[in-house]
């Protein structure tokens, strides 16, 4: 790393130390990341950059920004991986404001962005990835029923998968209609969000909003995301961490209910499930018993998580009487 920092950018790092599990030095006051971004092709790594440059103008607080090379690539090469060093001059702890108001703030700067983007783009696209998805996991299945598998995670994912469908196809289904039904306003043009929304993305220690970790999609994601992750990660405090999130939320940027009804959607899509199964296949040996935990979590909590999916409804309609959220009436 050494090498390549000083042969790319004429760096010279004298400690690395970590920070969300990637390698970081210090030049002067500016903190700097080193990325693996083999995964993100050139053009979108090029938007991601446009978008951190727009929100650090835009004066977003701890936003980081690629470091060009000495030719003024946004990535260098090393033992055939790319990487992209990030840096973020204003570091520190976060405030005490909540992450439901502050990522509200982050998503009005985030609607303003004045470019057009293709391949970070998401908004308007779930239901053709989720369709995608959910055909590819259905193929892998059907594959797995036929071999008559004896390996005790291969028999969980066959017994459980059409009870995910199933939700999945409600989730497809709850979107399309909201699509049909609902008008979208203003305050649901697209933004830049994150892939993964949750409480540890923004940490507390060393606070740095990473482009890396960016798309563009409607503001809901990033909500549903960070909903699900408390119902996930804290099974005694999600109704409160996330209700108070979402509430925090919708005080600084009121949701409309097209907005409502896509939470709802997102939430009834089954991520969680088919993540847990991608991992599983795409992970080395040495990683599968902790997926093989995760499923068993998943199963042994799924009535939970249809109480959960319940609740969300009845808060709603507990919250605002404009605002009705279409039953599912199996739930």
């Amino acid at each position: 790393m050494k090498t390549m920092l000083k042969e790319s950018y004429g760096l010279h790092a004298s400690e690395f130390f970590k920070i969300k599990n990637y390698d970081a030095f210090r030049v002067h006051q500016t903190l700097c990341l080193i990325v693996p971004v083999s995964h993100i092709d050139e053009d979108e790594l090029f938007e991601l950059h446009s978008m951190s440059q727009y929100l650090q103008e835009k004066r977003e607080p701890y936003t980081a920004v690629f470091l060009p090379t000495k030719q003024g690539a946004l990535t260098a090469e090393k033992d055939g991986r790319k990487y992209a060093v990030l840096k973020c001059e204003q570091v520190g702890n976060r405030s005490s404001i909540s992450a439901g108001r502050e990522l509200a703030q982050f998503h009005q700067k985030g609607r303003s962005f004045p470019y057009q983007l293709t391949k970070s783009n998401r908004i308007g696209q779930w239901k053709t990835l989720w369709e995608k998805r959910l055909d590819q996991l259905e193929a892998f299945w059907r594959g797995k029923v036929q071999a008559h598998p004896l390996d005790q995670f291969e028999k969980l994912f066959i017994e459980s998968f059409p009870y995910y469908l199933g939700l999945a196809e409600n989730g497809i289904q709850y979107l399309v209609d909201t699509e049909l039904d609902d008008e979208p306003k203003p305050i649901d043009s697209a933004t830049i969000c994150h892939q993964r929304f949750h409480s540890a993305t923004w940490e507390n220690q060393v606070f740095m909003k990473l482009p890396t970790e960016w798309v563009f999609d409607h503001a809901t994601r990033d909500v549903a995301e960070y909903i699900r992750n408390e119902f996930l990660c804290l099974p005694e405090q999600h109704r409160e961490t996330g209700y108070s999130f979402i509430e925090d939320y919708d005080r600084t940027t009121p949701l409309s209910s097209f907005s409502w009804r896509l939470i709802f959607s997102r939430l009834l899509f089954p991520l969680h499930y088919f993540e847990c199964i991608e991992d599983y296949y795409l992970s080395a040996d040495s990683g599968k018993p902790l997926y093989e935990r995760k499923l068993n979590e998943l199963l042994d909590r799924s009535a939970d998580y249809e109480s959960f999916l319940k609740s969300y409804s009845s808060m709603l309609s507990m919250r605002t009487r404009k605002i009705s959220l279409p039953a599912v009436h199996w739930l």
